[in-house]
């Protein structure tokens, strides 16, 4: 029995010894800091409100070394198109002239350095060559064609009737002059980009087929009213027009 009490009689003398104790106090809630209380003349001025201190920022290195700008002013904005863009490293010169006698004289390259295909229609097979393979590629209209306008005669017909309107359609044979001197002829196409020599940069194309209706902004004319269409005529890799650019700045 003596056995079940002895709990009890430990846990009360436990409770009188520590009666007369004061609890330990804990450690104080940190103190959150007052804004200064506005005063009268910044209550009664329309929309004032009470002045906050502002921390004190501290320079950094980077801070001090970069110069600060003119007072009143603002430090020039960065230009992007400032410099000239880098040319690929698989880019070639080259003169690109058209059928309409309009010169192109620049650097150029097909995206990601990729070959230029062509069907050799001798071999009757495809071929790829890389621009540092070529000397010149030259183009020749093979057929040039006029394909007039049309509509049905009446609603349901099967008859079409022609109209004096219409566009040029050209197809081409192009022949590649390799360095070695062999001369693959056959269809080609593709887009391809020039960078010119102030910076500019275009794109320009070989066709196997080209079509003046592909426009449709432009409206269709009469045969004697419409353009011919333009293309690249001849493409020469040389660099004898950088030699001569040289000449003119250092004459």
């Amino acid at each position: 029995m003596w056995k079940r009490l002895l709990p009890c009689a430990f846990a009360a003398l436990t409770a009188l010894a520590t009666a007369g104790e004061s609890p330990t106090p804990g450690p104080k809630p940190k103190e959150e800091p007052t804004l200064p209380t506005p005063t009268e003349d910044e209550l009664d001025k329309p929309g004032g409100k009470p002045i906050v201190p502002q921390p004190t920022p501290i320079a950094t290195p980077d801070a001090k070394d970069t110069p600060a700008p003119e007072k009143g002013g603002r430090p020039d904005p960065v230009n992007p198109f400032g410099q000239k863009a880098a040319l690929p490293k698989y880019a070639r010169p080259a003169r690109i002239t058209y059928s309409d006698k309009k010169v192109l004289e620049g650097h150029v390259w097909v995206r990601f350095g990729a070959p230029v295909r062509i069907f050799n229609r001798a071999a009757k097979a495809h071929e790829d060559y890389f621009f540092s393979d070529l000397k010149r590629i030259d183009v020749v209209p093979e057929s040039e064609n006029f394909e007039r306008d049309w509509r049905w005669k009446n609603q349901g017909s099967s008859e079409k009737v022609f109209l004096e309107t219409g566009y040029f359609w050209n197809q081409y044979l192009t022949t590649f002059t390799l360095t070695s001197g062999e001369k693959p002829a056959g269809d080609c196409s593709g887009q391809f980009y020039i960078q010119l020599l102030d910076g500019a940069r275009d794109k320009w194309y070989l066709y196997k087929r080209q079509s003046g209706g592909d426009d449709r902004t432009k409206p269709h004319k009469k045969r004697e009213e419409t353009e011919p269409l333009v293309y690249a005529k001849t493409v020469e890799f040389t660099d004898d027009f950088l030699k001569k650019a040289k000449e003119k700045e250092n004459p």
